[in-house]
């Protein structure tokens, strides 16, 4: 009976101890990075609820490395100062191919602008391949646009969507741009000021991109008045009013 109760007690101790070590020590959970076709990355092993560590950058020929990702498709980023696991996970690698001015882009249209890496959603910016009118108003005279004076790269797709909330008007430059649909991409936008002379400079002056000798219509808006274009004959960049009647050349960036 005594060595019953003893066996019995030690039974109770071990439990009670296994049940003490489940709730200090947290199992470990998978994390699985699949490259995507880029150089191999160790998987880690890391504590239920934890952070991984972000691993060392991939390598794979002719593309560059953007960010790892929840789904295979590259929809939303993995954040490694925030984001936890609690269960087995794979991250996936998204790859922007590398591109050269005047290169071919994926909407069948011409880069014109590399800033080196890729960062804020996008690297490069790619020219409709050909002009989407000839002859297009800016829109809304007299009336000034709250946010739509950006004029330095990386403005144009912002100033495109002030433009659209805050001019009613069907058919104006930016109006043509953020409602075009082309080479399977619908993300185009009206170009800043200074997105339209590298436009000018990378493609026009370089003879490729079947421009005008016209002046061509931008986003940057210079007053309710007027706003800003550029001469493609000789890349004079200069105030219109914006009732006046310009080409359009939409862009997009990726």
């Amino acid at each position: 009976m005594f060595k019953k109760r003893n066996f019995i007690f030690l039974c109770l101790l071990i439990l009670g101890v296994l049940l003490i070590a489940r709730c200090y020590l947290k199992p470990s959970v998978t994390v699985t990075f699949d490259s995507q076709g880029g150089s191999a990355v160790d998987s880690q092993k890391v504590d239920h609820g934890g952070k991984p560590t972000k691993p060392m950058t991939p390598t794979r020929t002719g593309y560059t490395f953007d960010a790892w990702f929840k789904e295979s498709g590259c929809t939303n980023a993995w954040d490694f100062d925030s984001d936890k696991v609690t269960s087995d996970v794979t991250l996936f690698a998204k790859w922007t191919p590398d591109y050269a001015l005047r290169d071919t882009g994926p909407a069948g249209g011409l880069i014109f602008y590399d800033k080196g890496s890729y960062s804020g959603g996008w690297r490069y910016l790619e020219s409709a391949p050909y002009d989407q009118h000839a002859n297009a108003e800016w829109g809304c005279h007299g009336t000034l646009i709250t946010g739509a004076d950006g004029i330095a790269v990386g403005t144009g797709e912002q100033n495109t969507i002030d433009i659209e909330n805050g001019c009613a008007t069907a058919g104006t430059a930016a109006d043509i741009c953020a409602n075009l649909s082309l080479g399977g991409y619908s993300d185009w936008f009206l170009p800043s000021k200074d997105e339209l002379n590298l436009m000018y400079t990378n493609l026009k002056v370089a003879g490729v991109g079947g421009f005008a000798d016209d002046f061509y219509y931008c986003s940057s808006e210079g007053n309710a008045h007027y706003a800003w274009g550029q001469r493609f004959s000789d890349g004079y960049q200069l105030n219109h009013e914006k009732f006046y009647g310009n080409r359009v050349r939409a862009v997009r960036a990726f």
